[in-house]
């Protein structure tokens, strides 16, 4: 924004934060770190995402099934929670893996810090495994095996073939995923923040978040204009998205022909990609069960074998801290209302964009868009500039919270509820008419049940990623507002570790257990999308 204003002064219109940015000195490196950041972290998803996503569906690797369900399980876990797990085990001092790596060589050296941009690409790339699979799948999973026998029939060797044939073919799908990402990976917050900071290595996230939390007189105007900086960048990015998955029609592979994707017999060497796949799996659950065990010790260094002192003293305490009950009771309404908020609009907004005849449904589509390009921390500025001085009394309460989570996830429940819209045939809303309901009668009564499996998705969708959340809400919330990623980081910052390893494991298990809840009764009622 231009307007260089802080609290209790009367805002002026400027560019003099711009000027300040552009002329620092500390720029420079910003930016490198960012792109290293986010490119390392992009092609460190791609190639272990990719491996995993081509092993399941295309080899026949005993257990690579079992991908499925981890990938499901991992993606109810809170960033925080990963962030954190990854600090327990690759800590310089007490991290499991550097302690067991000394122990095993007799070093006094480190193996991995977890302080260092290095580790932080690795564990960013890591978490972007979960999307990177289920995208390259869906490609491998959907591709004419005929192409891949021509070559081979032709006298290609196998890995040839995969070479020249398999990764061509994937290409729109592959420069997608590593667009998505990339995006994906400079708008995050949760490793920058945990293992970016105390590593010295800032990215434009943090820096953006250190400029309104760590003075005593946050300066939105410095904060915001590297916030419209940083948007503008993520616009050009996600137009080259979109051009590249335009031209993604020129590859395509999907005919009226039935086919089967064609499967790989590795022999012996089955077993090499069994283990492959095995561990590109743990990776996703090594730091949730290095959070569980901290849970459930009093302290570390304690003498004696580990196991003699397990004990669920943190889980008592937690739940015995009412300002922790708060925010999962804040958290868990808030995702309630955000998600129920944003199915509501969406809905309106797909039966608009499908059905509606009147111009400026394309730009009604890219408005509701728009905050795909907003990283969480951005988006948190404007809604706290906006309501900080709005006479409607929302700062300080859930509610600012859920204005800013619905307008978060509207491009969310948006990709939800439009397919589920262009599935349903205009004749019934018709026919409903012609017996007389009007508009609201037709959308409540023929629409809204005919669309409720989409809506349901994406329900679970929003609610599990609001109740997650932390960039947004690490500016919004206040004591009287806590939510569970807060408190998390809260706990995490004054040193109470067990605590924040016994809250995110609870956390965790509720996730999961409402994640596999939702799943069954939606195939039990045929509330698929």
């Amino acid at each position: 924004m231009l307007v260089g204003e802080q609290p209790g002064r009367p805002g002026t219109l400027s560019l003099a934060a711009y000027q300040e940015i552009v002329t620092s000195s500390d720029l420079g490196e910003l930016i490198a770190t960012t792109i290293t950041f986010a490119g390392g972290a992009t092609l460190v998803g791609l190639v272990l995402g990719g491996v995993l996503a081509w092993c399941v569906e295309r080899t026949n690797a005993p257990l690579r099934q079992i991908s499925y369900p981890a990938i499901f399980v991992s993606f109810a876990v809170p960033g925080i929670v990963r962030a954190i797990g990854w600090i327990l085990l690759l800590g310089p001092r007490t991290g499991s893996i550097n302690e067991l790596f000394r122990a095993l060589t007799g070093s006094t050296a480190t193996l991995m810090d977890v302080f260092s941009l290095p580790v932080m690409i690795v564990v960013e790339g890591v978490f972007w495994i979960p999307l990177v699979f289920l995208m390259m799948s869906a490609s491998f999973r959907s591709m004419d095996p005929s192409l891949e026998e021509a070559a081979m029939t032709s006298g290609a060797t196998t890995w040839r073939t995969i070479r020249r044939v398999t990764a061509a073919v994937a290409l729109p799908s592959v420069l997608s995923v590593i667009i998505l990402t990339f995006i994906r990976s400079v708008q995050a917050f949760e490793v920058p923040l945990l293992l970016g900071v105390p590593a010295k290595a800032y990215t434009v996230t943090t820096v953006v978040y250190l400029n309104v939390t760590s003075g005593i007189m946050p300066d939105y105007s410095y904060s915001a204009a590297y916030g419209v900086l940083l948007v503008a960048f993520l616009v050009a990015a996600i137009t080259l998205y979109g051009r590249v998955t335009r031209r993604a029609s020129s590859f395509a592979t999907i005919t009226g022909k039935a086919f089967r994707p064609r499967v790989l017999e590795l022999g012996r060497g089955r077993w090499i990609v069994t283990a492959i796949v095995l561990s590109i799996v743990a990776l996703q659950f090594l730091p949730i069960l290095a959070i569980l065990w901290a849970s459930l010790i009093p302290s570390f260094g304690l003498p004696g074998a580990p196991w003699d002192h397990l004990t669920l003293g943190n889980y008592r305490t937690v739940l015995a801290d009412p300002q922790i009950l708060l925010s999962l009771q804040d958290s868990f309404s808030i995702g309630i209302l955000a998600a129920t908020g944003v199915m509501a609009v969406t809905a309106v907004v797909a039966w608009v964009l499908v059905r509606a005849r009147i111009r400026g449904t394309a730009l009604l589509d890219q408005l509701a868009s728009m905050p795909l390009v907003l990283p969480g921390v951005v988006l948190g500025i404007a809604v706290l500039v906006t309501y900080i001085r709005s006479p409607i009394p929302v700062y300080g309460t859930i509610w600012i919270l859920v204005i800013a989570y619905m307008t978060t996830y509207l491009p969310y429940g948006l990709r939800y509820a439009h397919p589920g819209m262009l599935r349903i045939h205009p004749e019934l809303e018709e026919s409903a008419q012609l017996s007389g309901a009007g508009w609201g009668g037709t959308f409540r009564k023929v629409v809204v049940p005919l669309l409720l499996p989409a809506l349901f998705a994406g329900w679970v969708f929003v609610f599990l990623i609001s109740v997650r959340e932390l960039s947004v809400a690490a500016l919004l919330y206040t004591p009287r507002s806590p939510v569970i990623a807060t408190t998390m980081l809260d706990l995490w910052t004054n040193g109470s570790v067990n605590q924040v390893t016994a809250l995110g494991s609870l956390v965790a298990a509720i996730s999961i257990t409402f994640a596999v809840f939702t799943y069954r009764v939606s195939r039990r009622f045929g509330l698929q999308a």
